[in-house]
């Protein structure tokens, strides 16, 4: 790509194709009026120059890569008063989109589900405007055809750059990107799951001679792969962000033992049978309490088998005894009692009391199985026999050798006496790396022959539409957690056949999951918790189009996108695992953290940050807001930063 001027305009374009995007003359608002600065001059050196009775506007266009280009825009006030007015920045695609994307907001105008988030460009035939701290890349917009896709973030430079928001709308046969300054969410705010609270409206005021600067970064490329047009835009973030290396974090045998800590206090009892219990929420005496439902879940939020067996890893490691009597008692009690008899596993620890009544989805007992097989496996290295764990794998891949559909997969919620009651989403691909550990362990090529027809049944119809649906179990819609067993499955499986397929499936899957993985730090006041704490929302990533908090579940990723790193060769990929991997480390309970006056377990972790207008819903255990922390202290993040833990040999 490169720059050309023509007709008075500046355009970036191929030798071949001619124009692909055009950048618009600077625009404002004032008093409900939009008007666009006519152009004075515009030279071959990048910089134009508009004008009108109001403002003076100076843009500089620089080239920074073959796919990126800088955009520094500087507002001057030539009028005798003040003015109050905002900002905006436009570009063009001069190809016709097919699709379009806005980082963990809109995947295609969300066209999966049946939720209340942002659908489609516009509400009640406004456009949509979204503030800069929802997107992984800030007011990041992606259109995108076959041939080329056209991405537009702001610039970091400054708070005054960053803070801004962005919009796709229809422009004659294409559509115009746009970035606004200040900070605007219209014609809505988006403020809690299918809930919304009145429009933010910024406005940016300057005296007389006063300046206003801002940057901007334009992404022009071919789509590595088709729907995929985010990929060079997600290389590029790295760089142009950088990485979050600054943070100061707790050495790894810390976070182990505190993990460790947290992970056995919250093993309870259920009439007469142990478990791991969800986590804790606060109680009324200023502390915390187990949460009461009781839910000793299997996988998901719960964690029961990966936690089991990274008690079995506290005993291999650290010659911990208590660990593995623990782990032993927990796994013994679920194989036993929560399998039912044609493989299905329940969910929950209570499901037992009668399994013919329970339902269970595939999110749980695909990771399940999964965590039940690498158990047995790593029992059996320590000289331990389990066959009752292996079982337990084996019997669920088993059942879903059985009951793959071609129409919905493995679907997503079952009756445990084997009957289907909701095939959607792409949730049973969680079944999949189930499947290869199957094969890996006991060389039948039934398992092997699932685990590839299923994997390329779940990536033709749903990843390679760039789209991972249904595995973030409180909602339904798009969402980034279901990314996760396309990256493993597809991991697993190149190392298992070598099929350069499979490598190519992974990356897909970890490029999708990085979309929502913030590569940059919002801006915070001085006394909200994240800048309090020193914090960094950068490596966090977004839960998914109908939960627009940040979270820890990267931990999942981390070491298959390392192992991905060293796959390919590309190094990229190790470093957004180690952002990701440095961003889950923080907020762990130490002793001595305190926040909303409550002293934290050690070892504790709470499941949501509010990176964005987010978050005043109670029954998620918070009554926070934007820059800050909720108080769930949820299983989950201490089972996957242990599972990562585990996975490396030197800390």
């Amino acid at each position: 790509m490169y720059i050309v001027y023509e007709q008075n305009r500046f355009c970036l374009s191929t030798s071949s194709e001619g124009a692909v995007a055009e950048i618009m003359p600077p625009a404002y608002r004032m008093a409900g009026e939009e008007a666009n600065l006519p152009i004075c001059t515009l030279s071959e050196e990048g910089t134009a120059t508009y004008e009108d009775h109001r403002f003076a506007v100076t843009l500089t266009l620089e080239q920074r890569s073959d796919t990126l280009f800088y955009i520094h825009r500087v507002w001057r006030n030539t009028a005798a008063a003040p003015v109050r007015f905002r900002a905006v920045f436009r570009v063009r695609p001069c190809f016709t989109p097919t699709r379009y994307l806005i980082p963990c907001v809109s995947v295609n105008g969300n066209e999966f589900g049946g939720g209340g988030e942002p659908k489609g460009l516009t509400r009640d035939g406004q456009p949509w405007i979204f503030s800069y701290d929802r997107e992984a890349i800030p007011s990041c917009t992606v259109t995108e055809n076959g041939d080329f896709a056209c991405s537009l973030f702001a610039s970091a430079e400054s708070a005054e750059s960053l803070q801004s928001a962005c919009s796709i709308r229809r422009h004659e046969n294409t559509w115009c990107q746009e970035i606004f300054h200040p900070v605007i969410e219209a014609p809505l705010t988006y403020r809690n799951r299918d809930a919304y609270a009145p429009a933010c409206e910024g406005y940016l005021t300057l005296g007389a001679n006063e300046t206003f600067e801002s940057g901007f970064y334009l992404s022009v490329s071919i789509p590595r792969w088709a729907n995929f047009g985010v990929c060079a835009t997600l290389d590029s973030a790295l760089d142009v962000f950088g990485d979050n290396r600054d943070l100061n974090l707790p050495t790894h045998r810390a976070v182990w033992d505190n993990s460790i800590q947290f992970a056995k206090s919250l093993i309870s009892d259920y009439k007469g049978k142990k478990g791991f219990n969800i986590g804790f929420i606060p109680d009324g005496n200023g502390g915390f309490t187990y949460r009461g439902d009781p839910t000793y879940e299997l996988a998901w939020c719960g964690q029961n088998i990966l936690l089991s067996r990274m008690l079995v890893e506290d005993y291999a490691r650290f010659d911990r005894e208590d660990s593995l009597r623990e782990a032993l008692e927990i796994l013994d009690t679920r194989a036993a009692l929560c399998t039912a008899e044609n493989g299905l596993l329940a969910v929950q620890l209570r499901d037992f009391e009668d399994l013919n009544a329970a339902t269970a989805d595939t999110c749980n007992m695909g990771y399940g199985a999964y965590e039940y097989l690498r158990v047995y496996k790593r029992l059996k290295e320590l000289g331990i026999e389990k066959p009752a764990y292996l079982a337990a794998g084996k019997g669920l891949c088993d059942f879903f050798c059985h009951h793959f559909s071609p129409e919905y997969g493995f679907g997503k919620q079952w009756r445990l006496k084997g009957e289907c009651i909701d095939g959607g989403g792409s949730i049973g691909a969680f079944v999949i790396p189930a499947l290869a550990k199957a094969y890996e362990l006991t060389g039948e090529e039934k398992y092997l022959a699932m685990a590839e027809q299923s994997l390329t049944f779940y990536v033709e119809r749903d990843l390679n539409r760039f789209v991972c649906t249904a595995g973030a179990l409180d909602t339904s819609c798009v969402d980034k957690e279901t990314a996760t067993p396309f990256i493993i499955a597809s991991v697993l499986l190149y190392k298992l056949t070598g099929k350069p397929v499979y490598l190519e499936y992974a990356e897909k899957a970890a490029y999708y999951f990085t979309s929502w993985m913030f590569h940059f730090n919002p801006v915070y006041a001085p006394d909200d918790e994240i800048t309090r704490l020193g914090a960094q929302i950068k490596g966090l990533t977004s839960v998914s189009a109908q939960h627009h908090h940040a979270d820890m579940y990267a931990g999942l990723a981390v070491p298959y996108i390392r192992e991905l790193a060293d796959l390919t060769g590309d190094s990229r990929w190790r470093t957004r695992a180690d952002m990701m991997w440095r961003a889950v480390l923080q907020f762990i309970g130490d002793g001595a953290l305190t926040i909303h006056g409550r002293l934290r377990p050690v070892g504790s972790q709470n499941e949501a940050v509010f990176h964005c207008n987010w978050g005043s819903d109670p029954k998620f255990f918070y009554g926070g807001n934007r820059g800050g922390l909720n108080d769930w202290l949820v299983a989950w993040p201490c089972a996957f930063r242990l599972s990562v833990l585990a996975s490396e040999e030197n800390w």
